[in-house]
């Protein structure tokens, strides 16, 4: 990886944001029953690199994410109370102004700081992930114009295009995604990030798992981006060796204390003997009963349950189409219209068809009872009621249950790794509410692929069904059978078949359901691969269940 190309600092037609200080205010973090960081005070100025080091589980990716406004205040597992506010820099104040000022009583202090921070508007905050988090179904162009078309400040000129962003951090533009060497991923997440035009900028140990040498061209890097764009930029780390040397100012969040406190420039040498790992208690746990456990399961079950019923009621509301910009929400419509209805599930739906129309016109002549006797008198009343079977009720079931089983679990896959990598916090950090770009498009993909695949497999069954009685009927041909195939689904006025809409209505019904599942299975937090794989697993049981329920309702209806 090589250092950033020496560019000249933003035209003033791009009018960056500035750069805005954070005021942390009474905040605690809490996960589980163990306090992260205790009830702090403090302010990280606007303008400058700030290093915040840590001991190993000290809580600083915790931290980080709480600042970028990616944790709720009370999650299932992580909780935090307090305020975080901003100002811009002809505001801000450091941490050495404040301790300075004049004593006065808390409450004047309280009141002055609310009327200050009172008539600021909320900071813009980029994050560059860990793991990058980019968009491997974009090219690196497309990232990048990503965030520049989710600006808040649209209405302003950019003066950089997304071309000149990847040029000016040294990005090739053609390379897909998945082919870019990790500092180039690296820059091309800075570059997005910075195309947002954020207030501030956090990194998330932006140096793990590098060498020294590697790592110090990433320090590098953050330092040339800083001065060349003038950001408040914020680094949590615990590599404080190789980040230490770029930074303004340094905060430790300390393990004991659970305290996040300034460290003066002249006591940055004793850093590492601060940085203390996290104590655990030592005091072993005794095993769940088999009581205690039961009900962790039952609670467990009732909360996914609860989440599950109050996803689908807010359905409806969650299915307006609202893409914030059009061009994106067809670039995501068309990314997974390919995963639901790509060849491969035309591939996959005409071999259900075939096997369907096979088993069910040749085994039904074949084991008629008294087959010599009856058959003649039979063969037109079998024919018609095939042909009713595989309209009505066996292509549809067969084929709502694959398209479910195989795009549901597509879908959970798709979404899953989006959560796991990143992307799902990437879209957040730049003002997008991810169903709005992934939700929305995978239920209208299901909506417009379920009736074409079902169309598909019933063609295919139809055809395989003629074949299949011509070789076996030789003597009546294939004119008997379409005269009589479509007797019971004929319409008196020669229009659409009998029974159309309930077919329509079950696909829609099977499709918007398994897209839906899809997403909030695999939607669901991700702290490993193996979280991706039970999201898949359990998308093919919930959206198989699913389907099944909706033809068995339909049918009550329907018959």
């Amino acid at each position: 990886m090589t250092t950033a190309p020496a560019s000249e600092p933003q035209s003033s037609s791009d009018e960056p944001s500035p750069p805005k200080s954070l005021h942390l205010k009474h905040l605690t973090i809490k996960a589980g029953d163990r306090e992260l960081l205790a009830e702090t005070n403090l302010t990280i100025t606007a303008g400058k690199i700030t290093v915040i080091v840590g001991g190993s589980g000290a809580g600083k990716s915790v931290l980080l994410r709480t600042l970028a406004g990616l944790i709720p205040n009370h999650g299932p597992v992580i909780k935090w109370d307090g305020q975080i506010e901003s100002e811009h820099a002809s505001q801000a104040k450091s941490q050495s102004e404040i301790d300075d000022e004049s004593d006065t009583s808390k409450a004047q202090k309280d009141k002055a700081f609310a009327a200050e921070t009172s008539l600021t508007d909320q900071p813009r905050i980029g994050i560059v992930f860990q793991q990058f988090a980019l968009f491997d179904e974009l090219s690196p162009t497309e990232n990048v114009q990503f965030a520049l078309d989710h600006r808040n400040d649209r209405a302003l000129t950019s003066g950089q295009s997304s071309r000149r962003w990847l040029e000016d951090l040294g990005v090739p533009a053609k390379t897909p995604v998945a082919a870019l060497s990790g500092g180039q991923k690296q820059r091309l997440a800075i570059a997005r990030t910075l195309a947002a035009n954020p207030n501030i900028i956090l990194y998330d140990e932006p140096t793990s798992g590098l060498d020294a040498a590697s790592g110090g061209k990433v320090a590098e890097l953050i330092r040339h981006t800083h001065d060349t764009y003038r950001r408040t930029s914020i680094i949590v780390t615990h590599d404080y060796e190789t980040l230490i040397p770029i930074a303004d100012e340094v905060l430790l969040l300390d393990s004991e204390t659970r305290l996040l406190v300034p460290v003066p420039r002249q006591d940055w040498p004793q850093i590492p003997k601060r940085m203390r790992p996290v104590q655990l208690s030592e005091t072993p746990s005794s095993p769940a009963t088999l009581a205690e456990q039961s009900i962790q399961k039952i609670d467990a079950f009732f909360g996914q349950t609860g989440s599950t019923v109050v996803a689908a009621i807010r359905l409806p509301y969650d299915l307006l189409p609202m893409f914030p910009r059009p061009r994106w929400g067809l670039r995501f419509l068309a990314h997974y219209l390919r995963l639901v209805g790509g060849v491969s599930a035309w591939i996959y739906l005409t071999l259900a068809g075939l096997i369907i129309g096979f088993t069910g016109t040749y085994f039904t002549f074949r084991f008629l009872p008294f087959r010599l006797y009856t058959q003649p008198l039979l063969i037109d009343e079998l024919l018609s009621s095939i042909g009713f079977a595989f309209y009505r009720i066996l292509v549809p079931v067969l084929a709502t249950i694959l398209i479910a089983a195989r795009c549901g679990a597509a879908v959970a896959a798709d979404v899953g790794v989006k959560q796991y990598g990143g992307q799902i916090d990437a879209m957040r950090t730049l003002g997008v509410k991810p169903r709005l770009y992934l939700l929305i498009p995978i239920v209208l993909a299901f909506m417009l692929a379920t009736p074409i695949l079902e169309w598909m497999a019933f063609t295919s069954a139809r055809f395989i069904s003629m074949l299949t009685f011509t070789a076996t009927h030789p003597d009546v041909g294939p004119f008997f059978w379409e005269q009589h195939f479509y007797r019971n689904l004929l319409s008196s006025d020669g229009g659409w078949p009998q029974g159309w809409g309930w077919v329509m209505l079950k696909n829609l019904a099977c499709g918007v359901g398994t897209g839906a599942i899809g997403f909030y299975r695999g939607l669901a937090p991700k702290q490993s691969a193996s979280d991706v794989s039970h999201a898949i697993t359990s998308t093919v049981l919930w959206t198989t269940l699913y389907v099944l329920l909706v033809h068995f309702i339909i049918a009550l209806i329907e018959f």
